[in-house]
């Protein structure tokens, strides 16, 4: 019901939501599709001089080709969730949604970090723990340093402003919070009207994606603030045939 009720309302809300970033100190960017999405994520990139992006996994920025894009621009992106992670170095795609690499065998990653991860010792074993650990070592040199991420968004809430990811490693947090600048790349029908409907979906998106009670981190930003998290926060609204889909 809430669904229906904001997409029958879908221009009015956008407008909101556009009116509350900006008051809390973000850009709103608007993408008719895919290859402004791209065009837009790549400047603010280069306008910030760093060659590399730290990246949330994120089901949009994959729809749009951004990681393409980063790179035809001269930009190299680092996925920081583990499977994503797994099949950015194995030059591979998604054989699911919420499982992206299941179809890897351990053996199989264990040669390809040793093959791709910088500092792997060439004694890694092809348990699960001292997989995780090596991804872990090299993924937190990368969150040290980068500058800028990009990342999606599970929902976007009109009358605050506030952005809102949703996933299990802390990977998520790492990105939204050490970098600079951060780009977030949000379907238009993410956005839900207030606060308080995020009671809903927090229970339901778990439920229905991995029938789990509740999500391990739930990172939520609302513009920028001094002292805390990114200096520049920018919120690419993407419709890339989303009205058409509505009409």
């Amino acid at each position: 019901a809430i669904k229906d009720h904001t997409l029958l309302n879908l221009d009015a809300y956008l407008e909101e939501l556009d009116r509350s970033v900006t008051e809390a100190g973000g850009t709103v960017h608007w993408a008719r599709d895919a290859a402004e999405a791209c065009a837009i994520v790549t400047g603010l990139v280069a306008a910030t001089g760093h060659r590399e992006v730290v990246k949330v996994k994120s089901a949009v920025s994959r729809e749009i080709g951004l990681n393409d894009a980063l790179a035809a621009a001269g930009i190299r992106p680092h996925e920081s969730e583990l499977a994503e992670l797994i099949v950015q170095l194995g030059e591979d795609r998604p054989v699911h949604s919420l499982l992206p690499a299941i179809h890897r065998g351990r053996a199989e990653i264990r040669e390809l970090f040793l093959r791709e991860l910088p500092g792997v010792p060439p004694e890694l074993a092809d348990d699960p723990a001292q997989l995780a650990a090596a991804a872990r070592r090299y993924l937190r040199g990368v969150f040290r340093t980068a500058k800028v991420a990009v990342s999606g968004a599970n929902f976007a809430v009109a009358d605050t402003g506030t952005l809102v990811v949703l996933e299990s490693e802390g990977n998520g947090r790492m990105c939204l919070t050490l970098p600079e600048t951060l780009i977030s790349v949000v379907g238009i029908e993410k956005v839900v009207p207030t606060w308080s409907d995020l009671e809903v979906f927090l229970q339901l998106l778990p439920r229905s994606s991995g029938g789990e009670r509740m999500t391990p981190y739930i990172s939520t930003w609302t513009g920028v603030a001094a002292g805390d998290g990114p200096r520049a926060f920018h919120l690419v609204l993407l419709d890339n045939g989303r009205t058409n889909a509505l009409a």
